[in-house]
């Protein structure tokens, strides 16, 4: 783990933690034995888990595989617990390497899931010292603000439920992995469902909290992370740090845990179950649809995506139906100011014809001939209606030069005259 980029606490922001504590406050407003809200939701696939802790966020995923079983176990499945702490949770994690957090939340995971039997591993047998199902449960941390090992013993968890494995037949020697279409997956064997509860320690044992944020465990002296199923079974106790706690403290801060564990457990099974029945009735989950609620909800919006949806629609059909009374608005006013005249044909010259409107009048133009542009002649004028010009686009855009052609016979009968 690299020290350089970790977050350092100052002694200005511990002090004022600690000030706060002393007057039984906390900075984010909860109080002591007050946890953050849980949000369960399933992806696509089989066994794919996201768990949010508050904004502690963690992504977990089951596989399945044929091994051959351990020695000392020929009967019985194998079950691999690992935590990813990748870059993308916090600037000082490294990708690919163990640290010493990573170790230390791998170890006790290990302990409140896989020591306490949590798993059937004998129902993931296919026979015996020869062929086995080995469960494997990645779980990759997406953010980290406190508190990783509750999330992600809730993750994992989850993840154990929602998991279903292919069905296998032997046939003689031969091993026949049948896909979906031919027979539905199997659920894994869950004896009970233990979770991690996690509480930080100030000044020696004066003060306890739940559910520590990023800033609390760098302030904490020790931290006391208790492994309670919903039968109040204790299935795993560890007490990090330095700090002198009696047996009646260990014991009311167990208790607690034991109803936030029981509260924990309803919640992934109403979650599990309601995914299964959402697949039966083939509607539309996973991830992307429920990571977008969150994000909408957290914004303060209604936090339904149907609802954004149908809001944007309606929203974009007003704007259509003003986008075409303005239009209309506009074409009306265009004949308002443009009104239909009567037009005749009145006749230039030989072979020449012009539409006029009945109330023009005819303008005198100048013409000068470019002969005779720098000649002292006289410069003649010709009678040319003024329609016609109108009738010529001199305003457009085209770059090609407009050629206005006069009634030649006329022209050339007064220079014949002249001479």
């Amino acid at each position: 783990m690299s020290n350089v980029r970790k977050t350092i606490v100052s002694n200005c922001e511990k002090k004022f933690l600690l000030k706060n504590l002393a007057e039984w406050t906390r900075l984010d407003g909860r109080a002591f034995d007050e946890f953050r809200k849980v949000s369960i939701v399933f992806g696509k696939d089989w066994g794919c888990c996201h768990v949010s802790l508050g904004k502690t966020r963690v992504l977990a995923q089951v596989s399945a595989e044929i091994q051959q079983p351990k020695s000392s176990r020929p009967s019985e499945g194998i079950l691999n617990l690992n935590i990813e702490l990748n870059p993308l949770a916090a600037p000082h994690f490294e990708a690919g390497r163990q640290s010493d957090l990573s170790v230390q939340l791998n170890r006790l995971l290990e302990k409140c899931l896989k020591d306490s039997k949590a798993l059937d591993l004998e129902s993931l047998c296919i026979k015996m010292n020869e062929k086995v199902w080995a469960i494997r449960v990645d779980i990759n941390v997406l953010n980290y603000e406190g508190n990783i090992l509750d999330c992600a013993s809730i993750a994992a968890l989850a993840a154990l439920a929602h998991f279903r494995r292919p069905d296998v037949t032997c046939d003689g020697e031969e091993f026949i992995i049948h896909s979906v279409k031919q027979r539905d997956p199997i659920p894994l064997v869950i004896h009970h469902y233990p979770v991690c509860i996690t509480y930080s320690i100030f000044n020696g044992g004066e003060y306890i909290i739940a559910d520590p944020t990023i800033q609390e465990e760098g302030v904490a002296d020790a931290f006391m992370s208790i492994g309670l199923n919903s039968y109040k079974e204790l299935c795993g106790l560890h007490l990090g740090g330095k700090a002198d706690l009696t047996p009646e403290m260990i014991l009311t801060t167990a208790n607690k845990a034991a109803r936030r564990a029981g509260q924990i457990v309803q919640q992934i099974k109403e979650t599990v179950e309601k995914e299964n029945n959402e697949r039966l009735e083939k509607q539309k989950s996973g991830c992307g649809l429920s990571l977008l609620n969150l994000t909408i909800e957290d914004n303060g919006g209604p936090g339904d995506i149907s609802t954004v949806i149908n809001q944007w629609a309606t929203k974009e059909k007003k704007n259509k139906k003003k986008s075409k009374r303005k239009d209309k608005e506009l074409k009306s006013k265009q004949k308002e100011d443009c009104p239909s005249e009567t037009v005749e044909i009145q006749k230039c010259g030989e072979g020449t014809a012009a539409l006029v409107p009945k109330d023009q009048k005819e303008n005198v133009w100048t013409v000068i001939d470019s002969d005779k542009e720098n000649s002292d002649d006289e410069i003649e004028v010709i009678e040319v209606p003024k329609p016609v010009i109108d009738l010529l686009d001199v305003n457009t855009d085209s770059e090609e030069d407009v050629v206005v052609v006069l009634n030649a016979d006329d022209k050339t009968r007064k220079k014949k005259m002249k001479k």
